[in-house]
Parts: C-alpha cells; sequence; structure tokens
C-alpha cells in the first residue's frame, strides 16, 4: 500500500514536472490597445480613405474637366495682349546720326477672338464621348467604393474568426487542464497509468500552443484591418457585430435583375459607349472644317528727329482690325486618318467584347456565391449540430473515464472532435459571411 501511494506521488510530481516546461514556454501576449470598431464604422473608413477610392474620386473630376473643356470649345476663345517700350538714343537718317526727340514711349494692345464654325460633327461626338467617360468615372467610383467595403468586410471577418479562435482555444486549454488534474488524480489514486498523465500533459501544451496560434493571429488580423481602413490607430473587429445565422438574402432569380445593373457591368457599358463615341469623332476627321477670327489691336507712340524732319510711328494709323475665315479639308495626310480610324475600330470591338464578358461574369460569379453561401449556411447548421453532439459525448466520456469503464484514449477523441467541429463551425461563418459581402459587391447595394 505505501508502495502503491509512493508510486502515485511519484506519477504525480512526474506529470507537474512535464506541464510546467509546457507552461514555461507559452508567454502571455500583451494586450495591443485596438479599438473595437463596427462593421459600419470599417466600411465607412475603407471608403474614404482606400487608395483605389481616392484614384476613382480623381478619375471623376478629371472626367468632369474634360466635358466642361468640350463644351467651352463650342464658345469663342479670347485672347488679351499688351505691350510697351522705350525707345532712347540715336537714328541714322540720311547719312547721319539723327538723335531721337518727343515721347520715348510707344504703347501697343488689342484681342484676338477665334470659333470653329463647323468642324464635321467632331464637338459632337466628343462630347458625346465626354459625357460616356464621365458615366465611366462615375461607375468606377461606385465599384471602387464596392470594392473597398468588401476587402473592409473581409478582413472585418477575419478578425471575428480570430476572435472565435481565441475563444475556441481557450476552451480547448480549460477542457486540457481539467483532464490533467482528472488523470492526475486517478494515477494518484492508483487506477491509472503514468502514460494518461503524460499524455493529458501533452493536450494541455498543444491547447497552449493553440491559444498562442490564435493570439497571433489576432494580432495580425488587427494589423490587416487597421491598414484597409485608413486608421492611425489599432483597431480591431467589435464582438457585438458577430452573428450566430447569416440573415435571409434574396433568391437567385430575384438577384438575376441586379446583375446586370452591378458596377462592373456599368463599367463595361459606359467604356462601350465612350468608345463608339470615338469611333464617331475619329471619322468627322474626313470633313471639312471652318473656322472664323477678327483681331484688333491699337498703338500709340511717336518720335521725332532734329533738322525740322518729322518721323511718326503708330500716330497716322492707331487701330487695326481683321476679320478673317479659314476653310480647311486635307485631302491626305500620309494614311494617318486611316490608322487612327482602324485604332478607333479595334477599341469598339474590343469594348463589346469586355461588355459581353462582365455581363457573362456577373452571372458566373452570382452561381458562385449563391452556391457558396448555401453550402455556408448548411455547414454551419450542421457544425452546430456536430458541436452539440460531440460536446455530449465528451460528456458521456468524462464520466466513463472516471468510473473506469473508458481509456484515456477514447476521451482524447472525443476532445479532438469537439475542437475539429468548433474550428469547422469558424470557418464555415467565415466563408458565409465573405460570400454575402461579394453578393453585395457584385450587385451594387447591401444585402
Amino acid at each position: 500500500m505505501n508502495r502503491s501511494c509512493a508510486m502515485g506521488r511519484a506519477v504525480v510530481i512526474g506529470a507537474v514536472l512535464v506541464a510546467a516546461p509546457l507552461r514555461a514556454q507559452v508567454p502571455a501576449v500583451p494586450e495591443d490597445g485596438a479599438r473595437p470598431i463596427s462593421l459600419a464604422e470599417a466600411v465607412q473608413l475603407a471608403q474614404r480613405n482606400a487608395p483605389g477610392v481616392v484614384q476613382a474620386r480623381g478619375l471623376e473630376r478629371n472626367a468632369s474637366a474634360s466635358h466642361r473643356a468640350v463644351i467651352g470649345s463650342y464658345m469663342p476663345t479670347l485672347t488679351m495682349n499688351a505691350s510697351t517700350g522705350r525707345t532712347l538714343g540715336v537714328q541714322f537718317f540720311q547719312g547721319q546720326l539723327i538723335p531721337i526727340t518727343g515721347n520715348p514711349w510707344n504703347y501697343n494692345n488689342g484681342f484676338n477672338t477665334q470659333l470653329e464654325l463647323f468642324d464635321g460633327g467632331r464637338r459632337l461626338s466628343e462630347l458625346r464621348r465626354a459625357r460616356a467617360s464621365s458615366d465611366v468615372a462615375d461607375a468606377s467610383t461606385i465599384q471602387a467604393r464596392f470594392d473597398a467595403a468588401l476587402q473592409a468586410k473581409q478582413q472585418f471577418y477575419a478578425v471575428l474568426a480570430a476572435h472565435e479562435s481565441e475563444a475556441a482555444a481557450k476552451a480547448q486549454l480549460e477542457q486540457a487542464e481539467q483532464q490533467l488534474k482528472a488523470s492526475t488524480a486517478r494515477v494518484a489514486a492508483g487506477v491509472a497509468t503514468k502514460s494518461d498523465s503524460l499524455r493529458s500533459a501533452i493536450q494541455v501544451g498543444n491547447a497552449q500552443l493553440a491559444v498562442l496560434t490564435a493570439q497571433n493571429d489576432l494580432r495580425v488580423a488587427n494589423a490587416a484591418l487597421t491598414r484597409f481602413v485608413g486608421s492611425t490607430t489599432t483597431v480591431t473587429a467589435s464582438l457585438t457585430d458577430t452573428v450566430e445565422v447569416l440573415p435571409t438574402i434574396p433568391t437567385e432569380t430575384e438577384l438575376e435583375a441586379l446583375v446586370n445593373r452591378g458596377p462592373g457591368v456599368l463599367v463595361a457599358e459606359a467604356s462601350y459607349e465612350a468608345a463608339k463615341a470615338g469611333r464617331r469623332a475619329q471619322r468627322s476627321q474626313y470633313l471639312p472644317t471652318l473656322s472664323m477670327s477678327y483681331l484688333y489691336t491699337f498703338t500709340q507712340g511717336s518720335r521725332t528727329f532734329d533738322g525740322g524732319n518729322l518721323f511718326l510711328v503708330g500716330a497716322q494709323n492707331p487701330n487695326r482690325k481683321n476679320m478673317t475665315f479659314n476653310f480647311s479639308y486635307p485631302l491626305f495626310n500620309g494614311f494617318q486618318r486611316e490608322q487612327q480610324t482602324v485604332q478607333a475600330d479595334v477599341a469598339l470591338r474590343n469594348a463589346e467584347a469586355q461588355l459581353r464578358d462582365a455581363r457573362l461574369s456577373a452571372r458566373q460569379t452570382l452561381t458562385q456565391q449563391m452556391r457558396a453561401l448555401q453550402n455556408a449556411q448548411a455547414r454551419v447548421a450542421v457544425q452546430l449540430a456536430a458541436i452539440a453532439a460531440a460536446e455530449e459525448d465528451l460528456r458521456v466520456q468524462q464520466q466513463r473515464y472516471a468510473l473506469g469503464a473508458s481509456t484515456l484514449l477514447d476521451l482524447l477523441t472525443s476532445q479532438t472532435q469537439l475542437n475539429q467541429a468548433r474550428q469547422a463551425l469558424i470557418q464555415a461563418r467565415l466563408d458565409g459571411r465573405i460570400a454575402r459581402a461579394q453578393l453585395s459587391a457584385l450587385i451594387g447595394r447591401e444585402l
């Protein structure tokens, strides 16, 4: 009896020595002071700070300026000029150097205006292309905003998954520590072998490593979320936005009507219209042009010479008016017009192919993401049931092990199945959330 108790104490001491180094190898991860933000705030920050959105806004401003410039081409141009000069010294006149007297200053000012009267429809085509380019910029901005929202949501959901993985790892560690205590007590009582306590200690070490990995993943996910939203301080996902069950969404048939008006399709349609306007503008080069210009100048100044001779500059006719009409009809320019026409036609064919592919791609993506969402919803339901069954199985195995009716291997198998079911549930939730976010970006509205 004394020998059995001594052996039990030795086993207990051995189990503690095995477990102690494992605990020492897992340092506590300090809190990084991340500020929790909601999903709506993350999306708002991403849509304001994302480089893609900023670039899209810049393209929108450029398109608006180009549209104003085309409208301005229908208006006459106006140029004003003014100059003044001073002349001193002598003038060589009739073989003699005569000093210049009188007012040494002279003035010259005027303005010039030009107006293109006929351009073969070029400006009208350019105006249509400018409007189509503005539509492209507007659609691109919308698409950039939804792309930024999609990236923010994906990273936000990744942070939620990291939080859930950390909670699951801590639950795994708690179960492993309880199992280590139970195994140690059974070894001390002489009803279990030393290998039970050693296996339990190994399970504790694995659980501690799982907690450390989950905490590191959370830190990395927080850093990625901080970058995506453009925050100067570290942020993390608010746990209040965690949803257990995905909300109801429209059916695939209902979403098909929205897919063809999604941001990607709208960008392709606007690009196609811009290419058509560009080809019409290019064909206008085969037509003549007619322009008008008007010039008005005023010059004032005079010079006198000694010897009784008077020499005037700009004093007899100070005003000058000139109106000119210019008719131009290029007959041949080395096939440059033909080359540009071919390029415009090729651009139109490419835009047409891209539009067709954008529509087909939108339908394909809709089918894929709807199936992914439905699959994720089914997996969530299955894994919830699997977790409930695994928890019940673990409870029974713990009781059977305490009574000596089952081995430690059976108990560890139940714990492993429960841990796997928890991780599968986390992944199913993440996949479902991402699929829903991708559907929102596809149709250009929140589901």
